[in-house]
């Protein structure tokens, strides 16, 4: 019977399950844990279908401004001005498929361990000061501030560490209403740090809530309507804390005040990287 059942189940065809209540008492643990396996490839394999077509979507939006634009200008003899404009369009749109990229490089590498950390205790307060003043252009553009609450030390890879907060900080400028602060905060205890950061925006509905760091996810139209990132960056974020083996996580209030908060452990409750084979390297930022 077992046979059969297990003969009918291939990749397009996931959804067959053991009929384990059938089977003989010694065998029903058996094919329990059987079914539980396929539950978990189907879901793998599910979410890597809805990711794959989630990275085509994305891809063609860039590579269709590409082509579309350039076909345009190249119809017709055009002014010297008009090609440079082309040119620095495209060098936008390049730079969005690069960033997309090595944010699928990055993330492809974590989830083989092919990323080494470097840890050690930082400053929390200088490390925060120095991202808070990199985005300090982009929140003036905003209309909103950056306020800083921290203290202590931090036990991080600090070019982890300024990838994790600044991509938090980034999503924060792009939903935060004018006129409003975001505030980056640090609270210490007798397990490790925890590092948030809150603003005051549209709010995330509940059932958005559990998805948000997944890959290409993006939540309600409210927010995702304004935002023209490819949905990689809190992606990363829950990545980075993996690394660290600390935890990564978002409240949304009802008046409006999201919360993302990063947990690292402390020193001695963190497991030694050694494990990892390759260093990360690139820019400081995103």
């Amino acid at each position: 019977l077992f046979a059969g059942q297990a003969q009918q189940i291939t990749a397009h065809n996931l959804e067959i399950r053991l009929d384990a209540q059938s089977a003989p008492a010694e065998l029903r643990v058996l094919a329990d844990s059987f079914n539980e396996v396929l539950n978990r490839l189907q879901s793998s394999l599910n979410n890597l279908s809805e990711f794959a077509g989630d990275l085509a979507h994305d891809l063609r939006t860039p590579l269709n401004n590409l082509m579309v634009q350039t076909e345009v200008v190249l119809s017709q003899p055009r002014e010297t001005e008009e090609y440079q404009n082309l040119l620095s369009s495209n060098y936008e749109e390049f730079g969005r498929l690069a960033r997309m990229v090595e944010s699928m490089l990055f993330l492809a590498r974590a989830d083989h361990d092919q990323v080494a950390l470097s840890t050690e205790q930082l400053d929390a307060h200088g490390e925060l000061t120095r991202i808070t003043e990199y985005f300090e252009g982009p929140a003036s553009e905003a209309g909103v501030l950056l306020l800083l609450i921290a203290t202590g030390t931090v036990h991080a890879d600090a070019h982890l560490l300024r990838r994790a907060v600044s991509n938090l900080v980034s999503n924060a400028i792009r939903y935060t209403t004018r006129g409003n602060t975001i505030v980056l905060r640090t609270v210490a205890d007798q397990d490790g740090v925890h590092l948030s950061v809150s603003n005051t925006g549209p709010s995330i509905v509940a059932e958005d809530l559990p998805r948000l760091f997944d890959r290409f996810y993006r939540s309600d139209k409210s927010r995702s309507s304004i935002s023209a990132s490819a949905g990689l960056g809190l992606a990363i974020v829950k990545s980075i804390m993996s690394l660290h083996h600390g935890s990564a996580q978002v409240q949304s209030e009802q008046d409006g005040v999201t919360t993302f908060t990063l947990f690292f452990p402390s020193a001695s409750a963190s497991v030694p990287s050694g494990n990892c084979r390759q260093r990360q390297t690139g820019k400081t930022f995103f």
